[in-house]
C-alpha cells in the first residue's frame, strides 16, 4: 500500500514547520528520511501516522484520505515506532516483553480485550523477525538499551500494519544492534512501505 501527501503543510501549535510537500512513498525498498535536528522529519512521520493533522493539504494511505480513515482501521494499517524508548515504571514498566508485543495487536481485540490464536501467531512471529524471542518472559525495565529497542521493534511489527513508520529506531544504540535493526527493516520493507528517519549517514547509504 502507498502512502503520499498533496500540497502538504504541517506544524506545531499553529507554526508550520513543514511546507507545501508532494511526495508518494511505495513499498519494496526501505525509505530513509535524513536531515538535522529541528529539520521537520518527526512531524513529517507524526503527520503521515495521523498524530498531527495537516495544517494544509491531504494524507492519502492509498487513494483514501487519511483524515476519513476510522482510528481503530488506521491502527491496523500504519505502525509507528516513537524515537521515544524511555519506558519508566507504572503499567507499562512492570509488563514483560510478551505483554509489550502483544500491545501491537489491540486493534485487533474485542471489548475483553482477550488474545486470539491469530494474535497469539502474530506476536511469536513479530518476536522472532525482532530476533527477541529468548527475552518475551523478561520485564521491560530489566531490558539494556538494545534490548528494549527490539522489544518496541517487535510490538511494531505484531501489528501487521501495511505501513512502517519508525523515528530514530536506532539512535543511541551501539553498532551491533543499530546493524541489526537496520537489518530487520530493510527486510520488512521488501514487502511493506517503510519510511525510518536516522542521522547515521553511513547505514543510510548502506540500507536506505
Amino acid at each position: 500500500m502507498s502512502i503520499s501527501v498533496k500540497n502538504l503543510t504541517a506544524g506545531y501549535y499553529k507554526k508550520a514547520v513543514l511546507h507545501n510537500l508532494d511526495f508518494t512513498l511505495e513499498k519494496g525498498g526501505l525509505i530513509g528520511l535524513v536531515g538535522p535536528n529541528g529539520s521537520g522529519k518527526s512531524c513529517l512521520l507524526k503527520t503521515l501516522s495521523g498524530l498531527i493533522k495537516p495544517m494544509q493539504g491531504e494524507v492519502l494511505l492509498g487513494q483514501e484520505k487519511l483524515s476519513t480513515i476510522k482510528p481503530i482501521i488506521r491502527a491496523k494499517q500504519i505502525g509507528w515506532l516513537d524515537q521515544e524508548r524511555h519506558i519508566i515504571g507504572g503499567i507499562t514498566g512492570g509488563l514483560t516483553v510478551w505483554e509489550l508485543v502483544s500491545l501491537g495487536r489491540t486493534p485487533y481485540q474485542g471489548a475483553l480485550g482477550r488474545l486470539s490464536k491469530q494474535d497469539k501467531s502474530a506476536i511469536l512471529e513479530a518476536l522472532r523477525l525482532a530476533k527477541c524471542e529468548e527475552l518475551k518472559g523478561r520485564k521491560i525495565t530489566e531490558l539494556s538499551g538494545g534490548e528494549r529497542a527490539r522489544a518496541l521493534l517487535a510490538r511494531l511489527l505484531a501489528v501487521g500494519a501495511d505501513i512502517l513508520l519508525a523515528d530514530e529506531p536506532i539512535a543511541s544504540l551501539d553498532p551491533y544492534y543499530q546493524l541489526s535493526l537496520m537489518g530487520i527493516l530493510s527486510e520488512q520493507a521488501k514487502d511493506k512501505t517503510v519510511l525510518v528517519s536516522i542521522h547515521n549517514l553511513a547505514l543510510a547509504r548502506q540500507f536506505c
